[in-house]
């Protein structure tokens, strides 16, 4: 999954000889993902998470061989029309994962935010790999094989994590309310959707421009090695975050942490050299988890009872959501200006998710319980 959504990009563009194209697939593949995961993930409340774990992985697996099969010329809808495929059957593992803390720690909040920041370290290791060994290691030989390998990894990670006892064991809230609402009758569940939306823009927009930049400097081989320097700025902020501790008031770290990750992105659209791009990345990359491992903190107390996992997907929405347009956008700016412009102008959402955080501090966001942040 740390490779896919950049090999999208990469591979429509030898097929079709566009980097527009090239956003525009990935972010239809992130925008099927955005939109299925909520409905998968309310199944997963309603149902267990097995079911849906062994069914879609096999579906999106397919989908992604059969892109990575696809000839050179290929049209454009059909490389769209399976990107969606691939996105919409996706199983929501993230949330599923997330959704066990809760019931495996119940009794701490601290160790829950730990346990919060440990996962984002260790997935942050993965990001880190992915790109490194799949876009930069096999990817260098041949994109098609690259493609071919997420599909063999999404279907083992998925069908071993439904394997695992805990999951399997794990059943609905037993004070579920089946309101059509779901996850997002909560507020504050709203409001987080529309933070990372914001904050999603950066995101595509750094898997369009990145490659593009690079190119422009005549080091587009280094793609994958850059990316891992940006997942490894959030591993490092994961690994702080974790000995911090919990937040007293976790709606004003939020905002501190997303301002943080706006100014940062938006600085990226000033490096003239891959040296000054990669530090550039990694002090974007650190501001990613810690804004992460305290919304999700949030999402403890601002999730209605028994939609958790839907919650969790419901913010991850936002994000692909947000990143679906800035891969398109970005797209565009890229071809009808530069990157940096592009990375500028899209790299700065997070400033505006930061005020909208404040302004909702005392309003939405409010339900948090103090004794959580304790």
């Amino acid at each position: 999954m740390g490779a896919f959504g950049l090999l999208l990009v990469l591979h429509t563009e030898q097929l079709t000889g566009s980097y527009a194209k090239g956003g525009l697939a990935s972010g239809a593949y992130a925008l099927a993902l955005g939109i299925s995961n909520p409905l998968l993930a309310r199944v997963v409340d309603q149902r267990g998470q097995t079911l849906v774990l062994r069914v879609g992985a096999p579906v999106a697996a397919a989908a992604i061989v059969a892109i990575a099969l696809l000839p050179d010329g290929a049209p454009l809808g059909a490389i769209l029309a399976l990107a969606a495929a691939a996105g919409v059957s996706q199983p929501p593992i993230g949330a599923c994962m997330r959704a066990l803390w809760p019931e495996l720690l119940p009794d701490s909040a601290e160790a829950r935010h730990a346990a919060y920041a440990m996962e984002s370290v260790v997935l942050e290791i993965v990001y880190i790999c992915g790109p490194l060994a799949i876009v930069a290691g096999i990817g260098s030989w041949s994109v098609t094989a690259a493609m071919l390998a997420c599909a063999a990894f999404i279907l083992a990670g998925d069908l071993s994590f439904s394997a695992n006892q805990v999951s399997r064991t794990w059943r609905p809230h037993p004070e579920r309310d089946e309101h059509r609402g779901g996850a997002l009758r909560g507020g504050g569940v709203r409001v987080l959707v529309g933070v990372f939306a914001l904050c999603g823009l950066a995101v595509g927009a750094v898997e369009v421009t990145v490659p593009a930049a690079l190119e422009g400097m005549g080091h587009r081989d280094l793609t994958g090695l850059l990316l891992g320097a940006w997942g490894l700025g959030s591993m490092i902020a994961g690994f702080a975050i974790a000995r911090l501790g919990a937040a007293p008031d976790p709606a004003r770290r939020l905002a501190m942490c997303l301002v943080g990750w706006g100014i940062a992105h938006a600085a990226l659209g000033a490096a003239g050299a891959p040296v000054t791009l990669t530090l550039l990345l990694l002090v974007a990359g650190a501001t990613i988890a810690p804004t992460i491992v305290v919304a999700n903190g949030m999402l403890d107390g601002l999730a209605p009872a028994g939609t958790l996992t839907e919650a969790f997907t419901w913010t991850a929405t936002g994000m692909v959501g947000g990143a679906a347009a800035g891969s398109a956008l970005a797209g565009a700016l890229v071809e009808a200006a530069s990157p940096g412009l592009a990375m500028a102008l899209l790299g700065g959402g997070g400033v505006l998710a930061g005020l909208l955080v404040r302004a909702a501090a005392t309003g939405p966001l409010r339900t948090v319980p103090a004794a959580a942040a304790a």
